[in-house]
């Protein structure tokens, strides 16, 4: 073969694997696609069959005036966790006494905040959003070795504790009403592998929702669904609920915007909310459409391995007013 000959045929089979990289890239797009829109029909659908498929409260305003309602974000406590200092450059440390400690800063903090803000306008309802991975449980082999408590011993412990905030705000808080939407997290399961449809038959936060419901009923209401989102319809606005783990961030330049909108955007598709909550990612973020939660353990090993930013132990409270939405938002730091 002569050398212009092989070079034209290189020149050709370069042309065509191109051609064939761009159909490849191409084909992956469009499946991507049709893996988004069917996602979508999928909920429409159900949504069409089964009427909402998630918890769903509504409340509306008794009387006109200037009213807003405080919104308490607790999420990520990960109380049986114990967190040496010495594996987190002294950026933290955490274990069961600590995570009380912080648990009661919380509660005195959500009292405080709301007899600041009553001083402009009236406040008749708490939301108290509890939003999962209040337990670190057995997902990961080491987590065995280092945990407090086993799964069954933090589930009893939480219910103490939770107990102990929620009937301290309603003695001491002067709310008319108490809303609790409750979400499962990823980390208080009973498998290795995380389950969809049947998570909430697999997890041990949800029995702890299912107790308290049971053991605190007075001026309380409880939103224990069996689906990833809870929606709260209050004050002509809609709020979904939701433990976070389901949006799916690779660590990209413009951190959990990009996904979050595009969650959003897919979700609303089924049933529009004018406002998501979530935690999972120990981030405390605002956003006009979106809020989320810091953590109550702060730093930890899997956090920098992750490359995560440090940020300081801390919860969510903001007020949701009847006319404007939501406004005010407070961090509620938990550091000694």
């Amino acid at each position: 073969m002569k050398k212009w000959q092989q070079i034209e045929r290189d020149s050709t089979a370069k042309a065509h694997r191109t051609e064939v990289t761009d159909l490849k890239n191409q084909i992956k797009r469009y499946q991507e696609t049709v893996s988004d829109l069917e996602a979508q029909l999928g909920v429409t659908e159900s949504l069409k069959e089964n009427g909402p498929i998630t918890a769903s409260f509504k409340y509306d305003r008794k009387e006109k005036g200037h009213e807003s309602a405080a919104v308490a974000v607790l999420s990520d406590w990960h109380v049986e966790e114990k967190v040496d200092p010495r594996t987190v450059n002294y950026l933290n440390e955490f274990n069961l006494s600590i995570a009380e400690k912080r648990i009661e800063k919380a509660t005195k903090a959500i009292l405080r905040l709301t007899e600041i803000e009553r001083g402009g306008r009236d406040i008749p309802v708490l939301v108290l959003a509890i939003l999962g991975d209040l337990m670190t449980g057995y997902i990961h082999e080491e987590l065995r070795e280092e945990n407090e408590l086993s799964p069954t011993q933090t589930i009893l412990w939480l219910k103490n504790v939770l107990s102990k905030l929620i009937n301290t705000i309603r003695v001491e808080g002067n709310f008319e009403h108490i809303i609790i939407p409750c979400s499962i997290g990823n980390h208080g399961r009973t498998t290795i592998k995380p389950r969809h449809s049947t998570a909430y038959k697999n997890s041990y936060e949800w029995l702890l929702y299912k107790l308290l419901e049971q053991e605190i009923t007075d001026g309380v209401t409880w939103l224990v669904g069996e689906s990833y989102h809870t929606y709260l319809e209050i004050y002509g606005k809609t709020i979904r609920l939701h433990h976070g783990d389901q949006l799916k961030y690779q660590g990209g330049i413009g951190g959990l915007t990009i996904p979050t909108e595009k969650a959003i955007s897919s979700w609303n598709k089924g049933r529009h909310a004018d406002l998501d909550i979530f935690g999972h990612w120990h981030t405390s973020q605002q956003n006009p459409k979106w809020i989320s939660n810091g953590s109550l353990v702060g730093a930890n090993s899997y956090s920098i391995s992750i490359k995560a930013p440090y940020e300081p132990p801390q919860q969510t409270y903001f007020l949701f007013d009847a006319k404007r939405g939501r406004t005010g938002t407070w961090p509620i730091f938990l550091e000694d």
